[in-house]
């Protein structure tokens, strides 16, 4: 079997450069989030989400602090527009071969009746090529979208980059005769084209096709459809998982294509997976081929021994020919390969005599009792033992039959060996080759392949590590025809650590308090590794105050203590909690601020009664309207704007209420004019210090008459609401 892999397969230039780019901005730290998915891969797409990189669908739905990656497909001039008014940071990753597309129609645009797009309208390099293109501008992917086209004398084609080469030829010859003034501006792209033609000759020349890429993907599938046109068994896959090897039977070239969207991994895991089933389709080839010249063998030496043996009788007297062919007739018949049956007659430290109805007796040789040869006859056999074994040759040189039990011992060693078979025991072996595929190792003496998909459990690229490695392995599959064992070592690998990670799940307490290292932050929180095992720090949990992002208070590698909230080892879950830990601000409140105390807050609120003003996250003070200025005002807005930045003195502190009472008056020199307001407004502060605050804060007033009180009342009693 030869595999072929095309020149042109994976990531094209501009999807590499989009790639890249946007995994180096995530390494620097940058919070990023794409404009649609990145490429058109389910699978790349969620390896981007375990980055932090997330997909949008619209510009409503970018996080504060994020940069847009606009993908290589590009986007409409609008699109910029909005980005620059919203104030939104963006990293442009279009692909040079798309925006030499916008530059044109958008230069030409005025110069046109129309312009033409050739290709599908919904796909996004379409959509952001109309947008460039004005409000003349039209998409056709048949012969029928060119018969709806409006009357006009002049237009400008262009082509969606990932459309057939054939595709475009056709619809822009309709479109000619339609509107003969129409200029083409074939705008695919050129590895494009390649990949097209290359999938078309591989596919002429192939017994079988594959075909990698997302089921989404515009390009991709127009790869199958070329591949399939010129070769009917063709798989259309987007992982390994869906590599069906059956049908890969009795060919001789299978031919690998990609489409611009698949990673290189998933092409890599594919070829392996290939390479694995071609190395089990060689080896029982050259088996059968083996077998097949043993017979072959053993026939020709048969006619010659037979030869020799008539020529020996035609010399013989002929009074002695009649007596030794009626005694030939008491003689069994044996011939090279045979099994046969006898007893043992005579045993020495070398060889097993043994009489089998021959006209000679059998004669086993030491190095001939067992596979390994090394075994002494005397401690295996006695005189009268019954003994089977094989036919080697009918003259060993000295008038004997040599006989061997190697064969038999090999198969009734298999047969012990399959019957107490454990598919849950695990064995050791040895590693003593790399081929392709994989690596070679024996079992029980028996030859043995371990797939490259089954050493590790992350891929491995340089499989000569593992060369001289004794590992522990589990059988996942046997050739009993030709002896031989599948091997997997990561079954092994992935049992231990189940059980590993059962031994910790089954330490931690909900409550406990334990060390980690954070292993990797996200939007919505940090993972971290306590003892083997990652646990979820979810971003509510890490501080008292909210923040933006974990990064604000945890970096990657840090070590710290945490809570264990909950543990899940079902599903192998364990939320934990960092900010359980740390003292609350609250709780500093009475050793951290003194009566007396000068402080320097910001104001967050204002209410009629007073203005709110924060000394640190989640701690406030409230300034009373009476204590805001050294006169009496009507609203604190007249003083106060909430983000004012002010000093004040601190007259109460409650810990356990959670009340901070402060004055900026008291920093402030009192006018003599106002002597007597000032007095008035030191009696109202004492009234109000021991006054409750809270919605459920009631004042007590003496009411005049409520003749009197007609007009005034609401003058005299502002709202009490938060």
């Amino acid at each position: 079997m030869q595999i072929i892999r095309a020149k042109h397969a994976g990531f094209c230039f501009g999807v590499k450069r989009a790639v890249d780019k946007t995994l180096q901005l995530a390494k620097e730290g940058k919070k990023l989030c794409t404009l649609g998915d990145l490429i058109h891969n389910t699978i790349f797409v969620e390896y981007l989400k375990e980055k932090g990189i997330r997909s949008v669908e619209s510009l409503l739905e970018v996080q504060e602090g994020e940069c847009v990656v606009i993908r290589s497909h590009g986007v409409a001039p609008e699109c910029y527009e909005q980005l620059e008014a919203q104030g939104i940071s963006y990293v442009d990753c279009t692909c040079p071969f798309v925006a030499r597309i916008h530059e044109r129609v958008s230069r030409e645009k005025s110069c046109h009746d129309a312009i033409i797009i050739i290709g599908k309208a919904e796909h996004p390099e379409v959509v952001g090529i109309k947008g460039w293109a004005g409000e003349h501008a039209y998409v056709v992917a048949s012969p029928e979208d060119i018969r709806h086209l409006p009357p006009v004398n002049t237009a400008l084609v262009v082509c969606q980059t990932t459309i057939r080469q054939e595709l475009a030829d056709a619809l822009f010859s309709e479109i000619q005769q339609r509107i003969p003034g129409a200029e083409l501006f074939n705008s695919i792209c050129e590895t494009t084209r390649q990949r097209q033609e290359e999938t078309r000759l591989l596919a002429q020349k192939s017994d079988a096709m594959v075909v990698i890429g997302d089921k989404k993907s515009s390009n991709t599938r127009k790869l199958y459809e070329i591949a399939l046109k010129f070769c009917n068994n063709t798989q259309y896959i987007e992982s390994v998982d869906e590599l069906l090897l059956e049908k890969f039977l009795n060919c001789d070239i299978i031919s690998i294509v990609a489409g611009a969207s698949a990673p290189d991994w998933i092409i890599r895991e594919v070829e392996t997976q290939m390479s694995e089933f071609e190395h089990a389709q060689v080896a029982e080839e050259e088996v059968k081929a083996a077998e097949e010249q043993a017979e072959a063998t053993e026939a020709a030496v048969e006619a010659e021994e037979a030869a020799a043996v008539e020529a020996e009788d035609q010399d013989k007297n002929d009074e002695n020919t009649d007596f030794l062919a009626e005694l030939e007739k008491t003689f069994v018949k044996i011939r090279r390969g045979q099994f046969v049956k006898g007893v043992v007659v005579q045993v020495s430290d070398d060889e097993v005599c043994v009489n089998i109805g021959y006209k000679s007796d059998g004669i086993i040789r030491k190095e001939d009792l067992t596979a390994e040869g090394d075994a002494s006859p005397a401690d295996m056999f006695q005189p009268g033992d019954e003994i089977e074994a094989e036919v080697i040759t009918l003259n060993d040189g000295e008038g004997n039959v040599r006989l061997s039990r190697k064969k038999i011992e090999s198969q009734l060693k298999w047969k012990e060996l399959i019957d107490n078979l454990d598919p849950e025991k695990t064995y050791e072996c040895k590693v003593v080759k790399v081929i392709k595929g994989g690596v070679l190792s024996k079992l029980e003496g028996y030859d043995a392949f371990i797939p490259a998909s089954q050493l590790s459990l992350k891929y491995i690229e340089d499989l000569s590590v593992f060369v001289g490695q004794t590992l522990e392995v589990k059988i996942i599959d046997i050739d009993k025809r030709q002896k031989r064992f599948v091997l997997s070592h990561k079954e092994v690998l992935k049992a231990q650590q189940e059980e590993a990670e059962k031994k910790i799940f089954a330490s931690f307490e909900k409550g406990a308090v334990v060390k980690g290292v954070v292993k990797r932050l996200t939007d919505f929180g940090a993972f971290v590794d306590v003892g083997g095992v990652d646990g979820l720090l979810h971003i509510t949990d890490i501080s008292w105050v909210r923040i933006k992002h974990p990064k604000d208070v945890l970096q990657e590698n840090q070590e710290i203590e945490v809570k264990i909230l909950n543990v899940d080892p079902e599903k192998k879950k364990i939320s934990l909690g960092y900010k359980q830990l740390q003292p609350r601000p609250w709780d500093l409140v009475p050793e951290k601020y003194l009566v007396g105390d000068t402080v320097e807050g910001k104001v967050v609120r204002i209410a009629p009664f007073g203005a709110f003003v924060e000394l640190e996250p989640t701690v406030e003070g409230l300034v009373h309207i009476s204590q805001v200025a050294n006169r009496r005002i009507e609203k604190v807005e007249d003083v106060l704007n909430v983000g004012d930045v002010v000093n004040a003195k601190i007259l109460e502190v409650n810990g356990e209420k959670r009340r901070i009472s402060l004055s900026i008056r008291a920093l402030l020199d009192t006018p003599k004019q106002e002597a007597a307001d000032t007095q008035d407004d030191a009696a109202e502060e004492s009234s109000y210090s021991g006054k409750k605050r809270d919605r459920e804060e009631r004042i007590s007033y003496t009411l005049p008459p409520v003749e009197e009180a007609k007009t005034s009342l609401a003058d005299l009693f502002p709202k009490m609401d938060d």
